[in-house]
């Protein structure tokens, strides 16, 4: 079993980018809050910076890489999951890396998932 915690922050931040390996590989994943509809919005792409998905919404328990079919992409997929086991909301602007953590499962431990 590989699922693994995505250390992520926003650190007060409305926006922010970090390097993450995931799979064995490089990734640039870049985080933004859009205050209108009190999200977190999510775009990953390769070491090199090229997109691989762009304006994901980060929702509790559902599969963020769904339907992206870039080979690039990791061969998992990634999840916001509530630490706290409640599952009521969406991570809050103060909450991301805290109460809702980014979650990485490798493709053995998605059977059965959407």
């Amino acid at each position: 079993m590989a699922i693994v915690s995505i250390p992520c922050s926003p650190a007060g931040q409305p926006s922010w980018m970090q390097r993450t390996t995931i799979a064995g590989r490089d990734y640039q994943l870049t985080f933004q809050w859009v205050q209108r509809d009190g999200h977190w919005w999510f775009s990953l792409a390769d070491q090199d910076g090229a997109p691989i998905t762009s304006g994901v919404k980060l929702v509790t328990n559902w599969p963020l890489l769904r339907g992206v079919t870039d080979t690039r992409r990791p061969p998992g997929n990634l999840m916001v999951v509530d630490g706290t086991g409640v599952n009521d909301l969406d991570p809050g602007f103060s909450d991301l890396g805290t109460r809702f953590l980014l979650m990485y499962a490798d493709p053995s431990d998605l059977v059965g998932t959407p």
